[in-house]
């Protein structure tokens, strides 16, 4: 019976330094991973941003365009209705 822990003790020592060793590898290689996958994911905001910053610029031009031929037809309209009335 005492045999078998003589032998026992440097195996399982052995065995548990193997699997301590394959364990942090495998930790740092997921590690590694992650940090890989941070890295290519770091100007994904800024690049949203500016991409709706632009879309939302787009959209005030145009809405400004819009607003100031509503006014000029407005306008025109105004001036000749006036203009009627005084004749």
């Amino acid at each position: 019976m005492y045999d078998s822990f003589i032998y026992a003790t440097p195996i399982a020592a052995a065995l548990s330094a193997a699997c301590a060793a394959a364990l942090a590898a495998a930790g740092t290689a997921r590690r590694r991973a992650r940090q890989g996958a941070r890295r290519n994911e770091r100007g994904e905001g800024v690049i949203s941003a500016a991409i709706a910053v632009l879309i939302i610029a787009s959209l005030g031009a145009l809405m400004w365009v819009g607003f100031k031929t509503l006014w000029e037809n407005a306008e025109e309209t105004t001036n000749s209705e006036i203009a009627k009335i005084g004749k």
